[in-house]
């Protein structure tokens, strides 16, 4: 792995370059993604709360397009890793993806050795090693700390923007904790509500450690069927079946109802009480 760890370095730094990135790109890593030009394109984004919470991310290719759609019903923290391991796909992946049209990303294939590169380029360019080493050694001295605390992977999981078990994680690669001191900063992981507390008591949201769940599509998308639907060639029909594969109704997008046929007016409204029972579940 050496080998692909200065080749990862090499990409990486050339992808910062290209696009101005610092050493701190995760909060910016979904726009990084629609930013990136591939045969003269920019992929289209997808962020969806999937079903199959084991499938955190896929791309996918369609009438000459690439398209990346990342589960929203993981932490945001493992939205952003699943991402930037996204972004080594598209640069460098292309004929694989072009190939199999999609491109999945679940929890059965990350040993393979390709998905393993993946990752240690997401964790690079998440996580760079230098600069993380060096945030490290500054923590434990500027906090007098004889050996690492879970205030001190929290500071780094805020600075860097991952899970909190992405920095225990990449630690350890580092040779900066061994595994013994991993397993006993993970614990906090396993005690309810504990990650959110002292996270709150060093005055951090916990938006990192839980879902987003958020729905976002593509700007170019959503004017496309807007276009579309103006000139007349979506129906609203049309677009009831369209957004009901995101679990979601024309009105959430701004759309007037009008007409429908009998069996766009049953799924939007199985869709209207699949995301009530939800909403209420959460109450």
């Amino acid at each position: 792995m050496k080998t692909y760890k200065k080749i990862i370095q090499g990409k990486i730094k050339g992808l910062r370059q290209q696009y101005n990135l610092g050493n701190y790109c995760g909060r910016c890593i979904f726009d990084v993604i629609e930013k990136i030009e591939i045969d003269h394109k920019n992929p289209l984004l997808f962020r969806l709360p999937f079903k199959n919470n084991e499938l955190s991310g896929f791309i996918g290719y369609k009438n000459e397009s690439l398209s990346v759609f990342l589960n929203s019903n993981r932490t945001l923290g493992y939205e952003v890793f699943t991402a930037a391991h996204e972004i080594y796909h598209l640069l460098e992946n292309q004929a694989l993806i072009k190939e199999n049209t999609v491109l999945e990303e679940d929890e059965k294939n990350q040993r393979e050795t390709n998905e393993a590169i993946a990752d240690l380029f997401a964790a690079e360019l998440l996580m760079p090693a230098e600069d993380i080493s060096n945030e490290f050694v500054r923590l434990m001295k500027s906090n007098d700390l004889k050996k690492p605390d879970e205030t001190l992977i929290i500071n780094l999981q805020q600075q860097y923007f991952v899970e909190y078990k992405a920095i225990t994680k990449r630690l350890m690669e580092l040779e900066k904790i061994d595994d013994l001191i991993e397993q006993q900063l993970n614990r906090i992981l396993e005690q309810r509500n504990e990650l959110f507390k002292l996270s709150q008591k060093l005055g951090y949201s916990n938006q990192l450690n839980e879902p987003s769940k958020v729905v976002y599509l593509p700007r170019t998308f959503l004017k496309a069927i807007e276009e579309n639907f103006k000139d007349g060639n979506t129906s609203y029909n049309d677009l009831v079946v369209l957004f009901g594969y995101c679990e979601l109704t024309p009105e959430y997008f701004g759309y007037d109802e009008d007409e429908l046929s009998d069996k766009a007016l049953a799924l939007m409204n199985k869709i209207k009480l699949e995301l009530g029972s939800e909403s209420n579940g959460k109450k």
